[in-house]
C-alpha cells in the first residue's frame, strides 16, 4: 500500500495573503511550510517574488533561498525532487506539512503525483521505446508517497484582488523592488535574459532599467500583467475543482474557520462541503 501524508495546502491567487495565513497555521498546528513558488527558490529576489521572510519568525521553511538566479535554472524536476524530502521530513519529525503558495505546475506535480521520466535514450536497436525528450537528463523521478491534502484557498472577490495587487505592487516599488533588480544584475551578474525568463516584476523593471520605458509606463504594464496573471490562477484553480479537486475556499482567509477545517481534517472526520466553487464563479468580461 502506498503511503499517505497529510499535508495542509494554501493557496489561491496572487496578492491574497497567503504566506501570512501559512504562518499562523503553522504556529497553531506546529507545522513546517514548504513553498510552492517558482521564482522564491533564488537567492536575492526577495521584494519581487514577495518571499516576507520576516513574517515566518520561528517557523521553519523550505524552500526558499536555495538556487543561484545567475548560474542556474530550477525546474519542476528538481522540485519534486526537493518537495517530497521535505515534507516527508517534516512527518517524521511529528509536523504538520503545510504547503503554501501558488505555482500551478509545481502545485498540480504534488496533487497528481506526477512521473518524471528522465535518464539516457535507450539505443535506437533495444527495441525500447525512445520516450525522452531531453536525453541526458537527471534519472527517471517517481513519488516516493502520496500526498493526503487539505486544500485551503484564500479567496476574494477579483475586484478586490485587483485591488490588493496595485497596493502591493505600488508598496514594493516603495520598498526598494527597483534597486532589488538593479543589484541582481550588477552584483549578482543576473543577465537581462535572465530577467525576462523570471517574468513580470523582473522582465519590467529590467525593461525599464534599459530605458525601454518611463517609470510610470513600467508601473501601469506591470500592474496589468500581475492583473492577468492572476485571471489565469483562476483558471488553473477552476480546472482542478473540474478533475475532482476540493478546494475549501476562505473568504478573506477566515470564513468558514481554517482551524475548524484543519482538525477535522486530522482527525479523519467528515468535511463540510466548500461553501462556494471557483468553477461556478462568473466574473463576466473583467
Amino acid at each position: 500500500m502506498t503511503e499517505k501524508i497529510k499535508t495542509v495546502v494554501i493557496t489561491g491567487p496572487t496578492a491574497t495573503g497567503k504566506t501570512a495565513l501559512a504562518v499562523e497555521l503553522a504556529r497553531r498546528f506546529d507545522g513546517e511550510i514548504v513553498s510552492i513558488d517558482s521564482r522564491q527558490v533564488y537567492r536575492g529576489m526577495d521584494i519581487g517574488t514577495g518571499k516576507d521572510l520576516g513574517e515566518y519568525g520561528e517557523i521553519p521553511y523550505h524552500l526558499i533561498d536555495v538556487a543561484d538566479p545567475a548560474a542556474e535554472e530550477y525546474n519542476l524536476a528538481r522540485f519534486c525532487r526537493d518537495a517530497y524530502p521535505a515534507i516527508s521530513g517534516i512527518a517524521a519529525r511529528g509536523k504538520l506539512p503545510i504547503l503554501c503558495g501558488g505555482t500551478a505546475l509545481y502545485l498540480a506535480a504534488l496533487l497528481d503525483g506526477y512521473r518524471l521520466p528522465g535518464g539516457e535514450l535507450p539505443h535506437r536497436d533495444s527495441g525500447l521505446p525512445r520516450e525522452r525528450q531531453t536525453p541526458g537528463g537527471a534519472d527517471s523521478f517517481r513519488p516516493p508517497f502520496e500526498l493526503d491534502p487539505l486544500l485551503l484557498g484564500v479567496y476574494y472577490p477579483r475586484a478586490e484582488v485587483h485591488k490588493r495587487i496595485e497596493a502591493r505592487l505600488d508598496s514594493r516599488l516603495a520598498d526598494g523592488m527597483i534597486d532589488e533588480v538593479r543589484r541582481l544584475h550588477d552584483e549578482r551578474q543576473v543577465s537581462y535574459e535572465k530577467m525576462e525568463f523570471f517574468g513580470l516584476e523582473y522582465r519590467e523593471v529590467s525593461r525599464y532599467l534599459k530605458q525601454e520605458c518611463t517609470r510610470a509606463e513600467m508601473r501601469d504594464r506591470l500592474l496589468y500583467r500581475i492583473r492577468q496573471f492572476a485571471k489565469r490562477q483562476d483558471i488553473f484553480f477552476r480546472k482542478l475543482e473540474r478533475e475532482g479537486h476540493v478546494i475549501h475556499w476562505l473568504k478573506a482567509g477566515r470564513e468558514p474557520e481554517p482551524e475548524k477545517l484543519i482538525r477535522l481534517f486530522l482527525e479523519n472526520a467528515p468535511l463540510p462541503a466548500p461553501v462556494l466553487r471557483m468553477c461556478d464563479t462568473y466574473y463576466g468580461n473583467k
